[in-house]
């Protein structure tokens, strides 16, 4: 009797490729982009101009850091062969030709605002203030194509790159789905702490879009569902 030969799996990210890739998603990204966009930014108001930043400026420098994030992201991805291989099959336009997808996503959607509506308002009834407050709205919608350019498009499409396309599938190769997606959901909470309020309103949407990607094979479906719910909130 020949003893049977065990394989171990082959994963696409070492551990360290994983917590560095983790880390410059989340952090490097910011970091590379505020050094080029965000520190001359503050230089030219504060010190050249010696004004307070416009509603005009701080819409722009908005727009600017989450478009500048989108492009550092994306050229990591295409540039860390792991993370490319990883990624790249989650990008599956080809969910958009099924209905079924639709219907998730909109079941999805009104069991966000569901429970943000009858849960959440009542017991965190400032929330949404506070998140309004952190985010500097008020100067910001008085330019709306840029808040929504940066708010409902760039948002959306750079965490659930982040969040989905990159942590949540790292997690998947080593744990659970549950596991992966709680565990992708509440870094991504974590990136969202206005409030405890918005913390658990976004696990809650973080494990929506965890979901869809599983049922559907894509982050497509979640960048959609993530830009319906910023539009309407």
């Amino acid at each position: 009797m020949q003893p049977e030969l065990t394989q171990d799996k082959v994963y696409s990210v070492s551990w360290w490729g994983g917590i560095l890739a983790v880390l410059f998603a989340v952090l490097g990204t910011n970091i590379i982009v505020g050094v080029f966009i965000g520190i001359p930014s503050t230089i030219y108001t504060e010190f050249i101009t010696m004004q307070e930043p416009t509603a005009l400026h701080v819409s722009v420098g908005d727009t600017a850091f989450r478009f500048g994030r989108l492009i550092v992201l994306l050229l990591f991805i295409y540039a860390y062969d792991p993370i490319k291989r990883l990624v790249i099959p989650a990008f599956n336009f080809h969910v958009l030709k099924k209905i079924n997808m639709y219907i998730y996503v909109l079941l999805f959607l009104a069991a966000s605002w569901i429970i943000y509506l009858y849960v959440l308002e009542p017991l965190f009834p400032h929330a949404g203030e506070e998140q309004y407050v952190a985010l500097k709205s008020e100067m910001r919608d008085q330019y709306p194509i840029l808040l929504f350019l940066s708010s409902t498009i760039l948002a959306p499409i750079v965490e659930e790159i982040t969040y989905r396309g990159i942590i949540l599938r790292l997690f998947q190769e080593r744990f659970t789905f549950w596991i992966a997606a709680i565990g992708s959901s509440f870094l991504f909470s974590i990136a969202h702490s206005y409030s405890v309020g918005v913390m658990i309103d976004t696990f809650i949407g973080g494990m929506f879009m965890a979901i869809l990607c599983k049922k559907t094979n894509s982050i497509i479906p979640a960048i959609l569902l993530h830009i319906l719910n910023n539009a309407l909130g």
